[in-house]
């Protein structure tokens, strides 16, 4: 009994906290749900992850996945042992994202790092209408992140990442912080809801402008269980999403696990002008797993390809 309230205190005291955090780092200078001003930092909208790509990213509730260091700090609490991630994704025109984590425990408690960089390469630049451009420059935008999170009461998990940003176009530069915050419920042992806010900071300030971060307010759900008839395992994720500066997004994702330890997925994003469906692909050798996703996109922008490699160490 005793145990039982000191768990239910403590549990409070790290609610409290949470909300101090969001109240602290959603100042008057965050942007908030309705504000017609157009978020920056676009990089951190871009999905890390070809697992959860491939389920139309709807990963707010999913766990155990070293990836959930972007979609949900909460998933991390689930990881055992030392994990890392990169991701490498190959968009339209040159433009490339990398992306790597790397996840341990220490006691209950389970500890990541990340670093994403997004390259833009070759931009030209004009002063007037010409034939040729005056000269070419590049564009580098970089997050580098650190996160927690732990169970309570076996049925709570929560997670934070805290993220340093940094962007560069030409001479010009700059910096911010911004903070995820996210929580995991297990309703039973096959249904799970996520709540998720990413990108929480204030705005930052490129020469004499300042622009919001790209603020999202995430709630997940997933379903899993096994199936008896081809003895595998499957995962039927629902996502909704709010674009602090756009409307609600509803995103949807499935995956199923075969024995031989091939996985199939498959999602549909919702309310987007250029995505709608997902296609993915993983496998599984011993330490390692390799996973591939196919994100097409609509009107001339074209397909674009991501892969990522997981390592137990």
């Amino acid at each position: 009994m005793w145990y039982q309230l000191s768990a239910v205190s403590n549990m409070k005291k790290i609610l409290l906290i949470f909300i101090i955090l969001v109240l602290s780092f959603n100042s008057s200078e965050a942007q908030f749900p309705g504000e017609a001003e157009t978020a920056g930092a676009s990089f951190l909208k871009f999905g890390m992850g070809a697992r959860a790509a491939g389920m139309g990213e709807a990963f707010t509730a999913i766990s155990g996945d070293i990836s959930s260091v972007y979609w949900n700090p909460a998933g991390l609490s689930k990881l055992d042992g030392v994990w890392a991630t990169f991701m490498h994704n190959r968009w339209f025109q040159d433009i490339s994202t990398e992306f790597f984590a790397s996840a341990f425990n220490i006691s209950q408690n389970t500890f990541a790092f990340s670093f994403t960089v997004n390259s833009v390469p070759d931009i030209e630049r004009r002063e007037t209408a010409t034939t040729e451009p005056l000269s070419y420059f590049d564009a580098h935008q970089v997050a580098l992140g650190a996160a927690w999170a732990r169970g309570f009461a076996k049925k709570i998990d929560l997670g934070l990442t805290f993220k340093w940003l940094y962007e560069k176009i030409d001479v010009h530069t700059a910096s911010g912080i911004a903070l995820d915050l996210g929580g995991i419920y297990s309703l039973r042992d096959n249904l799970k809801l996520g709540l998720a806010v990413l990108n929480l900071g204030p705005k930052m300030k490129f020469e004499e402008q300042k622009y919001p971060l790209p603020l999202f307010y995430k709630l997940g759900a997933v379903y899993s269980n096994k199936e008896s008839y081809l003895d595998g395992h499957f995962n039927i994720a629902l996502d909704l999403v709010k674009p602090a500066d756009d409307p609600l997004r509803v995103h949807t994702g499935a995956e199923y696990e075969f024995p031989q330890n091939f996985n199939l997925r498959m999602g549909y994003e919702f309310g987007y002008d250029e995505k709608g469906f997902t296609f993915g692909l993983g496998f599984k050798i011993r330490k390692y797993s390799i996973d591939y996703a196919f994100v097409p996109y609509s009107s001339d922008l074209g397909n674009t390809h991501r892969i990522s490699l997981n390592v137990k160490l």
